[in-house]
């Protein structure tokens, strides 16, 4: 495997640190990565690693606020309008790889965050994409969502857009640690998986928090996505991978993966495939059955783009 790190010329002219993992000869597929919250394209080595070796080529870029990009190093935000200019990102990263890799089928994954990303760029460019894999999502009904996005909003004058409070990082992180308890760290929800936890925690361009802008930005997001006409607009023909820890509170516990699944085949999509990892965790492919969890994934690639490569 090679790995090329660069610059990608984003939406506005802004520059995003990106890394492109290659195969050894022609790629036979391409699968773009949108990370999730607080993390960075750096964590998902290992998994490049496996599916290059498969022959896939796998690129993404750290999202704005993330990474190796600037701001606060330990609050991860996209700035106001960062939302809709990350979908234009991912959008113009997707043309970079169309043009680098003709002919090749295109797939995506979003993981948590990157997942609501992932889905609402489904919905506004629904052509092109082979196959969408989409881990550690979830569902809430707006009615329970309306009010918790009234409540960050009020931080948002408080601490700045890009700025957090202790409320928002209750709501947020703090609300998902408390399933967990006893507490071991302030990340429990993340994985069971103590070695891949710690190493979480340690690693320096992973950010503490999220800025009260981006959590509202994320909130309202989940509801736009969980709205009963939000598929409408999808390609029935691309085919999805929902892959959750059966112990994600982001997913309620597999209860909200099952219904955006609900949602995704009552809208005819015709190829939608659900696995939860009992055990596992929000960060599914770093928990105790990651490795599994990756091969799921790996073969389902196999499967839907694999063997669709230059047909």
């Amino acid at each position: 495997m090679a790995a090329e790190t660069f610059s990608f010329l984003a939406d506005g002219g802004r520059e995003l640190p990106a890394t492109l993992w290659l195969p050894e000869g022609e790629a036979r597929y391409v699968l773009q990565i949108a990370h999730g919250m607080t993390e960075h394209m750096g964590r998902y080595e290992t998994l490049a690693r496996e599916l290059t070796a498969r022959g896939a080529a796998v690129a993404g870029f750290d999202l704005r606020g993330h990474g190796r990009n600037g701001g606060d190093p330990k609050v991860a935000s996209f700035g106001e309008g960062g939302w809709e200019a990350s979908i234009r990102d991912m959008r113009q990263f997707f043309l970079l790889l169309e043009d680098w890799f003709p002919g090749a089928p295109h797939g995506m994954l979003g993981f948590s965050l990157g997942s609501f990303l992932l889905r609402e760029y489904l919905g506004r460019y629904p052509e092109g994409v082979a196959g969408a894999a989409i881990l550690g999502t979830g569902w809430q009904p707006g009615p329970v969502l309306r009010p918790i996005i009234a409540l960050v909003r009020t931080q948002i004058p408080k601490a700045g857009f890009d700025g957090t409070t202790a409320l928002v990082h209750q709501l947020s992180f703090g609300s998902y640690n408390r399933k967990f308890r006893p507490n071991r760290t302030k990340a429990d929800w993340l994985c069971a998986d103590e070695k891949q936890l710690n190493a979480y925690l340690g690693d320096p361009l992973c950010r503490e928090d999220i800025s009260a802008g981006l959590f509202w930005q994320l909130l309202d997001a989940m509801r736009r996505t969980g709205r009963r006409d939000a598929w409408g607009s999808w390609n029935r023909e691309t085919p999805v991978l929902l892959l959750s820890g059966g112990e994600d509170p982001v997913g309620d516990f597999g209860k909200g993966v099952r219904k955006v699944k609900d949602f995704l085949e009552a809208a005819g999509i015709r190829d939608v495939e659900l696995r939860l990892f009992p055990g596992a965790r929000h960060d599914v492919l770093h928990d105790r059955d990651g490795a599994a969890a990756r091969k799921a994934l790996a073969d389902w690639l196999e499967q839907r783009l694999g063997k669709a490569s230059r047909a």
